[in-house]
């Protein structure tokens, strides 16, 4: 019955690739899983990567659930999740950055744990605008709707966590290449203010 509803051509392979694109992009929470992962190593932001992978999909489900019309019919809502989001995010950004300032003692420092990462998703816009267009856009009318929403949730929650973890990875690879903590230091507050900068474009 599922299969019959949910067609490979006409949901599952849009669904995938929506969810690899999205999912992948540069925004403040993969910004952010980089910047952990040069900080932190791959292995102590595994964590975060997870935290956001479901609470991105927790989110979606919500937003199915008829939360984005709630947002959408309250504009004040909408502006206390980019004062909170922006808040939470700069937070991550010092944290990162002040993490730089002693290098040798990076590994004593504790990296954003899982639910500072989903908490992230949940206060990201950017997480909000791509639930509900993929919601408005995927999703089947009708019976199979409750279906579809918890289809894509599992979607992205499958393809969310290997697309996130690969900035984390990357972070911890860069980190590898440099050979000097003065180096590791520099792009590590590089990456805070790249994090800083992804905040400000919520604005505009």
């Amino acid at each position: 019955m599922m299969t019959h509803a949910l067609g490979w051509q006409e949901f599952w392979l849009p669904t995938m690739l929506f969810a690899l694109a999205t999912s992948a992009s540069p925004g403040p929470v993969n910004i952010a899983a980089a910047s952990s992962g040069i900080a932190f190593g791959l292995v102590r932001t595994l964590p975060q990567v997870l935290g956001a992978t479901i609470g991105f999909s927790s989110l979606l489900v919500a937003m199915g659930l008829g939360m984005h019309a709630l947002v959408a019919s309250v504009p004040a809502i909408q502006t206390v999740l980019k004062g909170a989001g922006s808040v939470f995010l700069a937070y991550l950004a010092w944290k990162l950055w002040h993490a730089s300032d002693t290098p040798s003692e990076i590994v004593t420092c504790k990296p954003p744990g899982m639910l500072e990462g989903a908490f992230a998703q949940w206060v990201n816009p950017k997480a909000w605008i791509v639930a509900a267009s993929g919601i408005a856009t995927y999703t089947y009318p009708g019976a199979a709707y409750g279906t579809s929403v918890i289809a894509m949730s599992i979607v992205f929650l499958v393809i969310c966590f290997p697309s996130v973890g690969a900035w984390a990875l990357f972070g911890a690879a860069t980190r590898k290449l440099l050979r000097t903590e003065r180096a590791v230091r520099r792009l590590n507050m590089a990456m805070s203010m790249l994090l800083l900068v992804s905040i400000s474009t919520l604005f505009l």
